[in-house]
This record gives C-alpha cells, sequence and structure tokens, in this order.
C-alpha cells in the first residue's frame, strides 16, 4: 500500500497568511482564504498567484458564481470580481458573518453574536442582500445556524439549542420553524439534492427539503464531516465513516477524528472519498466508493480540514496556511515512484520542497 507526505503528492503547494479556512475552485482558478484575513487566488494550470487581499478579521465562508467571489469576513460581507481581484463593494452586518450562499433571490447570509458571560450565541440572524449588496431583508432566528443552502426561494438552515432542528425563510412567509425526529443541535450541514443534509452531535443525520424531511441514527459520537455524491458518506469525531445505501452502506474506523469528507481522484483512474482524520497527526484515507477498502493513505503533520474538489483536482488548506493541489495523473505517477524506489522519492521531496520555499518567499 503506497504511504507518502502530503507534499508530495502535491501538484503544488502555496500559503496563506493563517490557518487555512475557504478553498474554492472555479475553471482554472483556485481561491483560498485565512483565519487571519488573507484571501488570494492562483491559476491552476500554472500555479501562479492572479491576485491577493487583505481583510481585518476571520475569512469564515464563501461562495462562487459568475465570476464572483462572495466572501463572508468579521462583521462584513464582501463581493470580488474573481479574475482580477477587484472589491467591488462591502456590506456590514450587526454581529459576526457566519455564512454566505448565493441564489436566485439573493445573498443569503447568516450572522451571530457570542456572549462571553452565557458562554453561548445569541441574536443570530438572516439577511438577504441584493447582486449589489443593498440589504432586502433581515430576519432575527433563534439559535445559531450551522448549515445554509438555497432551494427555490428559501434558505433552509440547520439550527443548534435551543430549537435544534432547521428553519426555512423565504420573503413571503418569513422564517418557519421545522421540528425532526430527533432533538439533537446541529454540528454540520451542506447542500443535497432538492435540500440540504444535516448532521448531529448525536450521531444522527437529516435530510431535508421543503416538502419535509426524514432522520437516522448513523453512527457514534458527533457528525463532523458530510459528503453528497450518489449519496451521503458521513464522518464522525469518534473516527467512524459511514456510506448511504447507494454507495455501498459501508463503515470504516479511521483512528481519529474526521475533519473532511470529498470525492477526489482516484490514483487509478475516477474517483475515490477522500477522508482526512486527526489523531497526533493528519491522515488522508483515499478509499474506493462503493466499498470503503482503503487504496492509498497520505500523512501529514498538520491538521487538514477544508477543501474543494472537481473532476481530477482536489485542493486542501492546512492550519498553517498551506494550500495543496492534488491532480489525478501526478498522484498516480507518484505513487508509482512511492512502489518503486522510496528512497529516491525521500530525496526528491526534499528537492520539491526546498524549491517551493524559495518560491514562497
Amino acid at each position: 500500500m503506497a504511504t507518502g507526505s502530503l507534499e508530495f503528492y502535491a501538484s503544488f503547494v502555496r500559503k496563506v497568511d493563517g490557518s487555512c479556512s475557504i478553498i474554492c475552485i472555479e475553471g482554472d482558478v483556485m481561491v483560498a482564504g485565512s483565519r487571519n484575513g488573507e484571501l488570494s487566488s492562483w491559476e491552476i494550470s500554472s500555479g501562479s498567484k492572479k491576485w491577493s487581499l487583505g481583510f481585518d478579521g476571520h475569512c469564515s465562508s464563501a461562495d462562487i458564481n459568475d465570476g464572483l467571489v462572495f466572501l463572508s469576513e468579521s462583521d462584513n460581507l464582501h463581493c470580488i470580481e474573481i479574475e482580477y481581484g477587484e472589491l467591488l463593494w462591502s456590506s456590514e452586518l450587526e454581529g459576526s458573518c457566519d455564512l454566505v450562499k448565493f441564489s436566485n433571490e439573493g445573498i443569503w447570509v447568516t450572522s451571530s453574536v457570542y456572549s462571553l458571560e452565557i458562554q453561548d450565541y445569541y441574536d443570530s440572524a438572516v439577511w438577504l442582500f441584493d447582486y449589489q449588496g443593498g440589504l432586502m431583508e433581515k430576519w432575527s432566528i433563534e439559535g445559531r445556524a450551522w448549515s445554509l443552502d438555497s432551494v427555490s426561494q428559501a434558505a433552509i438552515i440547520g439550527l443548534s439549542r435551543p430549537k435544534c432542528g432547521y428553519c426555512t425563510v423565504t420573503r413571503e412567509e418569513g422564517v418557519k420553524y421545522h421540528s425532526l425526529g430527533i432533538s439533537s443541535p446541529v454540528t454540520v450541514g451542506m447542500s443535497s439534492h432538492k435540500g440540504a443534509l444535516l448532521g448531529h452531535s448525536d450521531g444522527s443525520m437529516s435530510h431535508v427539503t421543503l416538502d419535509g424531511s426524514y432522520s437516522k441514527s448513523i453512527g457514534k459520537g458527533s457528525v463532523s464531516a458530510l459528503s453528497m455524491h450518489e449519496d451521503w458518506v458521513i464522518g464522525m469525531d469518534s473516527g467512524e465513516l459511514v456510506s448511504g445505501d447507494n454507495m455501498g452502506s459501508w463503515k470504516v474506523e479511521l483512528g481519529g477524528i474526521v475533519d473532511l469528507v470529498k470525492l477526489g481522484p482516484s490514483p487509478d483512474g475516477g474517483s475515490c472519498v477522500w477522508a482526512s482524520s486527526w489523531s497526533d497527526s493528519c491522515k488522508l484515507s483515499l478509499l474506493e466508493t462503493h466499498s470503503g477498502l482503503e487504496k492509498m493513505k497520505i500523512l501529514h503533520g498538520d491538521r487538514v480540514s477544508v477543501g474543494s474538489s472537481v473532476p481530477g483536482i482536489i485542493a486542501l488548506g492546512d492550519n498553517c496556511g498551506r494550500v495543496f493541489l492534488l491532480e489525478d495523473e501526478v498522484i498516480d505517477r507518484r505513487r508509482n515512484q512511492v512502489d518503486g524506489n522510496l528512497d529516491d522519492d525521500k530525496k526528491s521531496e526534499l528537492l520539491r520542497r526546498k524549491i517551493r520555499e524559495l518560491r514562497m518567499k
């Protein structure tokens, strides 16, 4: 079984200032943001930097549509032109700007305020901006939003306590709360077919649409990562990784907190499941889509919890601000090198690392 470092398999490695918090891919462009407020862009085909912007606060969420990057940073929503990095407009919110989602209705945003006295979030809200940054509507909600998706003319929002369910928001009806078959807070969420997939702190999942919802107990621990392909793949903080029926209903134990699950390039062609788990060090497990069998593993010293993928390419970011771009053909070629001569591989990796460090200075 081939084993190597993340740097060794990467086509290129770049850097942002602070822990990487956002990665997006749009065409031949990769955009990455950090907790220290840097947002930078590179051309995937060449690895060259296109632009870089600096903000005062944490880059927490981003969505890309039609050549525009919508970024939530500190208490601001920004709109940035993706080709040249021009900041087109910014709108200030009350509280922390947490999540952002583009839709045909406008730009949906969630916000919250954290109180040190009660050690919890309060005064949470959902905002709707037009495409020029003008505020269209604002609604107060009960509980912090841990996921945000849009379907048709509505936003679907997964909630923590006190509601521990979800709400839908439309301009016509405002906020409507919906209960689930479980009473556990939402910990993570993502878009799914005609709705949203939500993970809960008791190891359950819920699939919600505008027509209704269903919930199911999946595993032990709290849901920490989600992915949706032919069916869902769900990771737990206990180390379990579980797939839905259409992907074989397999379950594997990764031995650490599952931080990230993505569908990415397979070393032998096609696609496979990439799972990043953390226990003293990071392990990236590449798993066969319909059986969960391990094809390959990649080791890394720092935590990898953000990523984005398109066919043949996956981009990953770690908590030291490094951004790794991996491509199917390069992964396959370097895996064969590992299988052939590990000592030569280590020498090659050290040389590539020195060249990358020089380029990043």
